[in-house]
């Protein structure tokens, strides 16, 4: 499988190897790939050999291990590990992860992704959030051979923008995004969680075009509200933060009451985001705008946030949303740098006997 996959990839991995590549940060990783729901896994084959020939194997040192296609696991099981240079790595998580997820979903459910469906959802979404920014940003959600018609359906409905380029050329743009939870852990791992994503922030406001929005991702740590006025106080033409809290952990200043799933659970939580938003607003910060990613293809996710904001107030002006057809999502974490065990807080590393060698 030999074909470009910048196209295809999500906008921020690209921005980041950028970055990577200036600041001469390429630390040896592991990624630890992983499912929800239980099932059997397909596309491992394809998904080995599309990174074999995108890192140039031979050249650079990449191993994966891995269960077998068609083998069984359990929710949250480790179903694989990539271990290689950061630089050679970060941007092909969004088309190996695209591969196992859809084959996955097409041979467990029977299922594919039906464009007019597609459409709906996307209609649907944008009539609840018609003062919001609606951004697609599931292209790994999803085969990347597809992955230029589900924008379209989704640009079509009324969605501003996508993150990858295949997808938004459709309607004459580029793809959207700034900053993954890989490059601050990079980061972090170098100079310690404290000032990773200050850091993180920093290096694009120094390196990427002038010309795309500054928003820092803040929740890598688990310090939401401290990040969030961190990079608040030290960009002075940030646009944004934005909050993709694993739904592992509760948000920086939250009770943990879980009432309501949504509205004070784990995750990205209308109590998290109001969190923040007070705190912004508290340090002078008002103009500073909140992006909120994870698990708003859910409706009734969606609307509760809407409905808070007549309580609250305004909370958030943006939403990078995947869900917008069924699949079972396979998720990437950075697991280990240089040999350590280091990563985002609520997803740390879990080693499985059952994987073997595929690539090595």
């Amino acid at each position: 499988m030999n074909f470009n996959h910048r196209p295809y990839t999500d906008k921020y991995f690209l921005r980041s190897k950028e970055i990577l590549l200036a600041e001469d940060i390429n630390p040896i990783v592991t990624y630890q790939v992983f499912f929800r729901k239980t099932g059997c896994i397909f596309g491992i084959e394809e998904a080995v050999n599309f990174i074999r020939d995108a890192a140039d194997y031979g050249k650079f040192n990449v191993k994966i291990n891995a269960l077998s296609e068609g083998d069984e696991f359990t929710a949250n099981e480790t179903v694989m590990f990539i271990e290689g240079r950061l630089i050679d790595l970060i941007d092909l998580e969004t088309v190996y992860l695209g591969i196992i997820s859809a084959r996955t979903s097409e041979r467990n459910d029977l299922t594919t992704v039906d464009l007019d469906s597609v459409r709906r959802k996307a209609k649907q979404i944008k009539d609840i959030c018609k003062d919001k920014q609606l951004m697609y940003f599931g292209a790994r959600h999803w085969h990347y051979s597809m992955d230029k018609e589900i924008s379209k359906a989704a640009l079509d409905a009324g969605f501003d923008a996508c993150a990858t380029d295949i997808g938004a050329m459709t309607h004459g743009n580029n793809g959207v995004g700034t900053i993954p939870h890989a490059l601050v852990i990079a980061y972090g791992a170098k100079f310690g969680k404290s000032t990773a994503t200050l850091r993180a922030a920093r290096a694009f406001d120094n390196i990427i075009d002038k010309k795309v929005p500054r928003i820092a991702l803040i929740d890598t740590f688990n310090r939401e509200i401290d990040d969030s006025i961190s990079v608040a106080d030290a960009i002075p033409n940030i646009w944004g933060v934005r909050i993709d809290t694993a739904g592992e952990i509760f948000g920086q200043g939250c009770k943990g009451n879980m009432t309501n799933k949504f509205i004070d659970g784990p995750g990205v939580s209308v109590e998290l985001v109001k969190n923040v938003r007070f705190a912004l607003d508290k340090a002078g910060h008002k103009s500073v705008n909140i992006v909120l990613s994870s698990g708003f293809g859910n409706v009734d996710k969606l609307k509760t946030f809407v409905h808070a904001e007549q309580e609250y107030g305004r909370l958030f002006e943006s939403i990078g949303i995947g869900g917008l057809y069924n699949s079972r999502i396979a998720t990437a974490d950075i697991v280990k740098v240089d040999g350590k065990e280091f990563s985002k807080t609520g997803r740390s590393f879990k080693a499985n006997p059952r994987l073997r060698p595929v690539l090595s």
